[in-house]
């Protein structure tokens, strides 16, 4: 169950590379032991709200907004402070598992780096703490993996062994940008049940980039949709996956196959790869519910109740 006050709070944040913005207006608050998974296509903004919340991508440039880190806005505060910060409260799983790491480096040398550069090596303890969060995690042999280099293991591994790395670490925030991308189903499964396990039991707070609606509707506190560098629709679990408003939200989960056979209806077209307009529904172009207004219709979020928000609501039933 999640703390009622948040531990991050981003507040109409936009963000972009060089003149390009590839964010716009995105706000959200995330309390201690939920999970926020985040959805939509390719190229809709989800790693780049991850880097940005992160604050350690070089070339990413924050354009305005806030972002609060238990009341502290990390957007003010110099660059060295701000990156201490957040390295040392985010814990990273990249949507590329070797990105984690230098490939030809042994893991041992490379999971002792990472804990003494956190205050966190326990010689004496090392092995046991190790052997138990690959345990948690279906990673057998633990000493072989140690010995070995991130080359040497598959991408589903290499992902696993990043998790690993999280546990170990024990951080508040977890940023995961597709978490299990490489895993096969079953896999998949243990991974997610190991996430939710953070949130019950250490009340790490998660935010997850996903295009498994699946593994959305089973790990969620919230969901945000995003589209062209917004958010387009944030609630519950329930109420996104069970009662969608926005005509995008309705359009990705009629794309899901069903294991009844029916047929997924496509969605026509791509997101736009320019970033948010300045006005106007982004969406408008591949939308069946368009009206000549969107094209000029201002951005905002609407609460059509119980804090569930959307930018339109034409999609409604």
């Amino acid at each position: 169950m999640s703390d009622s006050s948040p531990i991050l709070t981003v507040s109409n944040l936009s963000a972009g590379y060089g003149a390009g913005r590839m964010l716009a207006d995105v706000s959200f608050a995330l309390r201690r032991g939920e999970i926020l998974c985040l959805v939509g296509e390719s190229g809709c903004g989800k790693s780049t709200l991850l880097r940005a919340v992160m604050g350690t991508v070089p070339g990413l440039e924050i354009l305005s907004g806030a972002i609060e880190l238990g009341g502290q806005n990390l957007l003010a505060l110099p660059r060295r402070e701000r990156e201490r910060i957040c390295v040392n409260t985010f814990g990273l799983v990249s949507q590329s598992p070797g990105a984690s790491f230098n490939p030809i480096r042994s893991y041992r040398a490379q999971f002792i780096e990472a804990l003494r550069s956190h205050g966190k090596y326990d010689r004496a303890a090392f092995d046991g703490l190790v052997s138990a969060a690959f345990a948690k995690l279906g990673l057998a042999d633990w000493q072989r993996i140690l010995a070995s280099c991130p080359y040497e293991m598959s991408g589903g591994m290499n992902q696993r062994i990043a998790l690993a790395l999280v546990l170990l670490l024990e951080q508040d925030i977890l940023l995961a940008d597709e978490p299990t991308s490489a895993l096969d189903a079953t896999i998949q499964l243990q991974v997610a049940q190991e996430l939710a396990r953070l949130r019950d039991v250490s009340g790490m707070a998660q935010i997850i980039v996903t295009h498994n609606l699946a593994l959305a509707q089973l790990l969620a506190d919230h969901i945000g949709v995003m589209y062209a560098g917004r958010l387009v629709e944030m609630g519950t679990s329930a109420q996104v996956l069970g009662d969608p408003r926005h005509a995008y939200t309705r359009a990705l989960i009629a794309a899901i196959p069903s294991l009844r056979g029916d047929m997924p209806t496509g969605l026509a077209g791509a997101p736009p790869l320019g970033g948010p307009d300045a006005c106007g529904c982004e969406f408008a172009p591949r939308c069946p519910l368009r009206a000549a207004a969107c094209a000029k219709k201002a951005y905002a979020l609407i609460d059509t109740g119980g804090g569930h928000m959307v930018a339109c609501d034409g999609g409604a039933a």
